[in-house]
């Protein structure tokens, strides 16, 4: 693996706070000493984010066309629990996102410390230390709101997506 370069704030999310010199995303959660955690979601921001149809990200409304950014498990079910984003910040993501991008080869190995308010990830547990997934790119016109083993989940199990890109799916044998 080549040294990671931190990639430039783009102008559209300099209104988010930073951190180690990248964008925290508006679903990230901030514990009440401050500490923002990287890699979990504030369940409410979640749900308004599918509900209201925002971006992940920014926490700016989606336009006609965003991308739903997940893992190989999340695809035979045409669903995922993070929000949507708007092609620049999913672009922005790929590159500052070290799981996203392809950095990581596992999940980490420790829970996050979360306050009192904060519920973990639907998927933690299963996660936790186990081998990173390939990501993918699903570039959708439109998604239904569903609930998914007790939580929300965008859904595009009926539209057919414009476009399925691998993040970083790689063929066995090809670099």
């Amino acid at each position: 693996m080549t040294d990671f370069v931190v990639p430039p704030i783009p102008v559209w999310l300099s209104h988010l706070p930073t951190l180690g010199g990248l964008v925290v995303p508006w679903i990230t959660p901030r514990t009440a000493d401050g500490r923002y955690l990287f890699g979990s979601v504030d369940q409410d921001r979640m749900a308004q984010a599918l509900k209201r149809r925002w971006c992940g990200v920014c926490g700016q409304p989606l336009g006609s066309r965003f991308v739903l950014m997940m893992r190989l498990s999340d695809l035979p079910r045409q669903c995922t629990n993070e929000p949507a984003l708007h092609p620049q910040c999913s672009a922005y993501t790929t590159s500052a996102c070290p799981m996203i991008g392809g950095r990581l080869d596992r999940y980490r190995t420790s829970r996050p410390r979360l306050d009192h308010t904060m519920l973990p990830s639907p998927d933690a547990t299963k996660r936790q230390g186990a081998s990173a997934e390939p990501w993918f790119a699903v570039w959708l016109a439109t998604y239904r709101v569903i609930t998914d083993h007790g939580n929300l989940a965008a859904s595009y199990t009926d539209t057919r997506p414009l476009r399925i890109r691998p993040i970083t799916w790689r063929l066995p044998g090809l670099l």
